[in-house]
């Protein structure tokens, strides 16, 4: 039976799904616009790299049927145009104004002829056929979700046997030293930035608060095989800072 837990993203604890799922909504509406510079400024221009290594985890090939979950603005569904070139991409997000973002980018050619087509999806109600993908996609989005077993499970459910799940997360850095320096980071740093890129300040107090509150790698790593995945390895970016997990179905 799938989990139907439900917690504050921005605590860990539980909490009715709306507190959240309304919180995350209207963050990512004000930030939209300015969410790609924020990202490029606050990682000190790591993001990209970050982005890369994902696709280069990816197993993609001319035939690959491709969802990409929470994909925001396009990042990684461009990343992988650009590097890898699918099949199709069906890049969906649960913030309107996000997507809006990444049709901009779409209509500029950043899909470099791969065809890509948008749609607004909550990925832990995922509207689609089970075994309707190759290759499942997400990048900082399993944090803002407050049923995360939920969101696992439907990604489960729509990969084809033997396809791959391939998410980037913020995660926790190994060296003690390293982790607070990071804490510190989170709790100045990443709110300041939100200020310089957006002129707003309390959307990123979030963020910080959500990174801290998020599972460590062997935590994640868990919960992907409790979900039913196979298979399941991460790498470190960064000193670990964020990593990349790979889990098949």
């Amino acid at each position: 039976m799938v989990s139907t837990k439900s917690i504050d993203t921005a605590t860990g604890e539980a909490a009715p799904p709306e507190i959240s799922a309304d919180r995350v909504q209207e963050i990512f509406t004000d930030i939209a616009v300015n969410y790609d510079r924020f990202n490029k400024m606050s990682s000190f221009g790591r993001y990209k790299a970050w982005l890369r290594m994902l696709i280069e985890e990816c197993p993609i090939n001319s035939r690959t049927r491709m969802l990409d979950v929470a994909g925001g603005t396009g990042d990684v569904a461009f990343a992988a145009c650009e590097y890898k070139k699918p099949g199709t991409i069906l890049l969906t997000d649960f913030t309107p104004a996000m997507l809006d973002v990444a049709r901009q980018r779409l209509k500029a050619g950043e899909a470099n002829g791969v065809p890509v087509e948008i749609a607004t999806v909550d990925a832990q109600d995922i509207p689609y056929a089970s075994e309707s993908f190759d290759l499942v996609t997400m990048a900082y989005g399993i944090r803002n979700m407050p049923q995360r077993e939920l969101a696992l499970s439907e990604i489960y459910r729509v990969l084809r046997p033997g396809g791959t799940c391939c998410i980037l997360e913020f995660s926790t850095p190994p060296n003690p030293l390293m982790k607070r320096m990071y804490d510190l980071y989170l709790e100045h740093g990443i709110p300041q930035w939100g200020k310089i890129t957006t002129g707003q300040k309390e959307g990123f107090v979030y963020l910080s608060k959500s990174i801290k509150a998020f599972p460590d790698q062997e935590h994640f790593s868990a919960m992907l095989y409790n979900t039913g995945f196979s298979h399941v390895s991460y790498k470190n970016c960064t000193f670990g800072v964020a990593a990349i997990y790979s889990a098949r179905k």
